[in-house]
């Protein structure tokens, strides 16, 4: 790891860009491909056609929409730098940019935040794991002492 790196892979709500699903991933990519081969051979056309064969793909409409969101949800740089990691702005971000913390850690009442509400589906037990261990061990090689991003991880 080069210096520095853990600080700007380190969200301010205490997750780990670099274990996040959409960093730096491939599949964002492969599915951009995928689309403009299926473009190309007019595949929407092939699929709306209503035949006994190929009717799997009567839902075509709704691949495309996940396979544009796949696309499209894919980051290059961590939430420090990249200004977090979704379209909507982060109120976790602006929250701590307005009180002038590094990350949510230096809050005193932050287990009891409710800007952590949207990251609860997926990453509720890493937030709060993590921000503990960052604010009773310090910032220095606790991504090593992480828990793993996703609540699915955790079983």
């Amino acid at each position: 790891m080069r210096e520095g790196e853990e600080k700007e892979l380190t969200a301010y709500c205490g997750l780990y860009c670099a274990d996040c699903i959409h960093f730096q991933n491939k599949h964002s990519k492969l599915a951009g491909q995928l689309k403009e081969t299926l473009e190309n051979i007019d595949f929407q056309s092939y699929a709306s056609v209503k035949s006994p064969f190929g009717s799997e793909f009567q839902q075509y409409d709704v691949f495309l929409t996940v396979l544009e969101a796949l696309i499209s949800h894919s980051c290059s740089e961590g939430c420090r730098t990249g200004e977090g990691c979704s379209e909507e702005p982060c109120q976790i971000i602006q929250c701590c940019k307005e009180k002038g913390y590094e990350g949510c850690w230096e809050c005193g009442t932050f287990e009891a935040c409710e800007k952590f509400e949207c990251l609860k589906p997926r990453c509720e037990a890493s937030v709060m794991h993590n921000l503990k261990e960052i604010r009773e061990n310090g910032f220095e090689g606790w991504s090593k002492r992480r828990r793993p991003i996703y609540n699915w991880q955790q079983m």
